[in-house]
């Protein structure tokens, strides 16, 4: 799933289903995609942040075959903890969204903290 097709459901309100659970995220004042250089990461793919009165969502599409690490999980929960700073009175929940395999080192790692690394069942 591309950032831009992950704007779109969002925008919508169709729900976004995982192997582990299904997201249903409430009406937002803002939606955008955000570089990862933006906010301290690294690589190209774009980070989509989604805004509520009482919360926001970091999902990031993982497009990449070759599956979703413990050192990929330690650079998203960078760019999460830069969004908590930048946000400190809303709960920023993180979601990875993979196109291949989850390692089990990156899904404890993420889960530990809060968030959810799983494969895109759609």
């Amino acid at each position: 799933m591309s950032s831009e097709g992950l704007i779109r459901r969002l925008k919508k309100g169709s729900p976004i289903v995982l192997e582990k659970e299904t997201i249903r995220l409430p009406r937002f004042t803002e939606i955008k995609e955000i570089e990862p250089g933006e906010i301290g990461g690294k690589g190209k793919d774009t980070l989509v942040v989604a805004r509520s009165r009482t919360a926001t969502w970091a999902l990031l599409p993982w497009p990449k075959k070759t599956g979703f690490n413990a050192k990929d999980a330690q650079g998203f929960l960078k760019m999460v903890g830069v969004l908590q700073q930048q946000n400190p009175q809303k709960p920023v929940k993180g979601y990875v969204l993979a196109k291949g395999p989850v390692k089990d080192d990156g899904a404890a790692l993420l889960e530990k903290e809060g968030h959810l690394a799983s494969t895109v069942a759609e």
